[in-house]
């Protein structure tokens, strides 16, 4: 089931579309005024629902059907993604004729300003299909909580994590170009690794299945993540940490150009060569 860690005008709204109701009919539905539906919609994502009127949102979203949860998911996931920042480039992009790159949606400088504006729960709630290749993926194991997986995979996620080898050379080699003392990255790896094991051993046998993690160990040249249709995309550049390295996003197209996938080619030839825990 779907669920909203803090309601704001933004869920919020998304919900009243999933359950295609008017503002007059969903503030009735929540026994408030219009006016304050419409003061948390016009607020996005800096208006916060009072506590008793974040519980009655969560109980309004427990008791919606199935089709309004399929709504949900998909009107929350991304919902912002089309009108992030390079709007007007992509736009561009497609009236020059130029489709190599025309579903990148935004572009972010760091790992922080990416988490700032695109938080875990943000676009992995609701997913389908969980693709993962990188060195330790802090973003999945270490910003998303056991009890969210656990739900996303009884929920029919598949999920591929692909780890760099925390004891291959490759990674040593990034921690001296990195320079990091040897063993530390190391080190944060094998955590996470054993965070994804952990929510594996957990699911009921015939869920195991969904969660699949392998290790590889060469050169580290991206992380990717590929959530459904979307795709964060990093480059290892030398001599610089990974935190402090530009995050491209992007967003499948129905065409076969653009660079979802190319980063998606990336992330199938390597699961291939990669060994499965």
């Amino acid at each position: 089931m779907t669920t909203v860690q803090k309601w704001t005008g933004r869920e919020t709204r998304m919900l009243r579309h999933a359950l295609r109701m008017s503002i007059r009919d969903f503030a009735e539905h929540l026994g408030v005024s219009e006016r304050t539906v419409s003061k948390w919609e016009a607020g996005r994502d800096a208006v916060q629902p009072r506590p008793e009127m974040q519980a009655a949102l969560d109980t309004a979203l427990a008791r919606a059907g199935n089709e309004a949860h399929r709504r949900f998911r998909s009107g929350l996931r991304l919902a912002d993604v089309a009108e992030l920042r390079q709007a007007a480039a992509h736009v561009q992009a497609e009236r020059n004729g130029d489709t190599s790159t025309a579903d990148v949606t935004a572009v972010f400088r760091s790992r922080a300003e990416l988490s700032a504006s695109l938080p875990a729960d943000r676009i992995l709630d609701g997913a389908r299909k969980v693709r993962a290749m990188g060195l330790s993926l802090n973003l999945l194991c270490q910003h998303y909580p056991d009890h969210r997986w656990r739900q996303l995979i009884e929920g029919g996620a598949q999920v591929r994590c692909l780890f760099l080898d925390p004891d291959g050379s490759a990674i040593q080699a990034r921690e001296r170009e990195e320079s990091f003392p040897a063993g530390q990255l190391a080190a944060l790896t094998k955590l996470n690794i054993e965070t994804m094991l952990r929510v594996r051993d957990r699911l009921s046998g015939e869920l195991r299945g969904s969660v699949q993690i392998s290790l590889y160990d060469e050169t580290l040249r991206f992380n990717v993540l590929l959530i459904d249709d979307l795709c964060l995309a990093q480059a290892y550049l030398p001599a610089s940490r990974g935190v402090d390295s530009p995050t491209f996003v992007m967003r499948r197209r129905d065409s076969a150009t653009g660079l979802y996938q190319v980063y998606e080619q990336v992330f199938d030839s390597q699961w291939e060569r990669s060994r499965q825990l």
